[in-house]
């Protein structure tokens, strides 16, 4: 039996089931919205009551025919054995890999996905909460409301940034599907770029819209869609570079930094950018260890090592800021495989799935390729949350099985 021909519960296990989605509903929409608190108690419970649910006999077919659920399962087990030789304490390399546990709990969520109805009602419900995010971000930076500490959103800058942008493909393909309110999508598009380049600016958000927005069109146009996109993005930025301020931007700079342009060194390097010098003793500390790694909560005394060995121009940190150094310096090259072979299978597993779903799988992909390089995005919360759900949304069941007897639920 394959992962797309799960049984259909019954009996009590079907109530059970079904509370658990609409819980899981609950626990989407609260993503982007809500805090911490309401992720772990909403997305906490749905998997409570899939163990108890018949449909978690499955979970074995699972991990044997999806390559990602399998070898994201592999890497958070991984990270777990790494506590045995980590240096850290144990509550803190426990408290560490509860980080991750997103790689645990992608396979048991794609379990619900698998069911036609829940997947898309899900992919609903997250689309209107990003859409309020996204109201929210204009009602916060015109002063209407005020209830979260966030200048100009309700999350932080980067949080906002990825969703916003992964939100704006999603618009750019709502487009194409709902022809009937093509317009009322392509404004909701334009209403993202101005928030994200002019509201709540932020580089990584910056590069995925632009990315995400030019792999749209390459899906849909090819050359042309390309040469379309470029003709009008580069009139659109004509004149924004002519009639508007632009000084809000940031682009590659850090208002602290004080750089000696005369001597080009590491030093002048780590100055750049705060980042630059993350990465460098990052990958220093993977280097002093890059077989096992220091284990899974050992970050902060293998950077804080390289820090007092080396000229330093910031503060020692506990995050990278990268999630391929991150990943590497704990779990060593066998965790770094892992983490690549993780985002490769994204891509890779596409065969017999419909055009939309590749789609959005190599948009997924991207996505995570890129915020990963700038910030620890699966090791935060937010960010990890978020990249649970849409890996278990996207790359699980094929979305052609609408025909299965599973797709609809309902109470006997």
């Amino acid at each position: 039996m394959s992962a797309d021909t799960f049984p259909t519960p019954q009996g009590k296990q079907q109530i059970t089931f079904i509370l658990g989605s609409w819980l899981l509903l609950a626990g989407v929409f609260s993503i982007p919205l809500l805090g911490n608190g309401a992720h772990n108690l909403l997305l906490g419970l749905p998997v409570i009551l899939l163990l108890c649910s018949r449909m978690i006999i499955q979970y074995p077919t699972l991990l044997k025919d999806n390559s990602t659920a399998l070898i994201c399962t592999t890497l958070f087990i991984w990270m777990a054995i790494s506590i045995s030789w980590s240096s850290a304490e144990s509550n803190y390399s426990i408290k560490m890999l509860s980080k991750y546990r997103e790689f645990l709990l992608i396979p048991l969520f794609m379990i619900y996905f698998s069911i036609n109805s829940i997947r898309k009602k899900t992919f609903g419900v997250l689309y209107i909460a990003l859409l309020l995010s996204l109201i929210f971000s204009y009602l916060i930076h015109f002063d209407i409301v005020n209830f979260w500490d966030n200048q100009h959103s309700i999350k932080n800058r980067i949080f906002h940034g990825i969703s916003t942008a992964f939100f704006a493909y999603m618009s750019l393909q709502a487009m194409l599907a709902y022809k009937k309110y093509r317009f009322v999508f392509v404004l909701i598009f334009l209403t993202t770029i101005h928030n994200l380049f002019f509201i709540e600016n932020g580089r990584t958000g910056y590069i995925l819209i632009c990315t995400l927005t030019t792999l749209f069109c390459w899906q849909q146009w090819k050359i042309k869609g390309l040469l379309v996109l470029l003709g009008t993005g580069s009139a659109i930025a004509a004149l924004v570079i002519l009639y508007t301020d632009l000084s809000h931007l940031r682009l590659f700079n850090n208002p602290d930094a004080n750089v000696n342009s005369e001597v080009f060194n590491l030093s002048t390097i780590q100055q750049i950018d705060i980042r630059i010098e993350y990465y460098v003793f990052s990958l220093l500390a993977f280097m002093d260890s890059w077989v096992l790694g220091h284990g899974i909560g050992g970050f902060p005394q293998a950077y804080l090592d390289q820090h007092s060995l080396i000229a330093s121009h910031w503060e020692p940190t506990v995050n990278s800021h990268n999630e391929y150094l991150q990943i590497s310096v704990q779990t060593g090259i066998l965790g770094l495989i892992l983490f690549l072979s993780f985002l490769i299978s994204i891509l890779c597993n596409r065969r017999n799935k419909p055009i939309l779903q590749q789609q959005f799988q190599t948009a997924l992909a991207t996505t995570f390729i890129i915020s990963c390089m700038f910030n620890s995005s699966f090791m935060d919360h937010g960010d990890g949350t978020l990249f649970m759900i849409l890996t278990a949304l996207i790359s699980g069941t094929s979305w052609n099985n609408s025909g299965q007897p599973n797709e609809d639920i309902q109470p006997t």
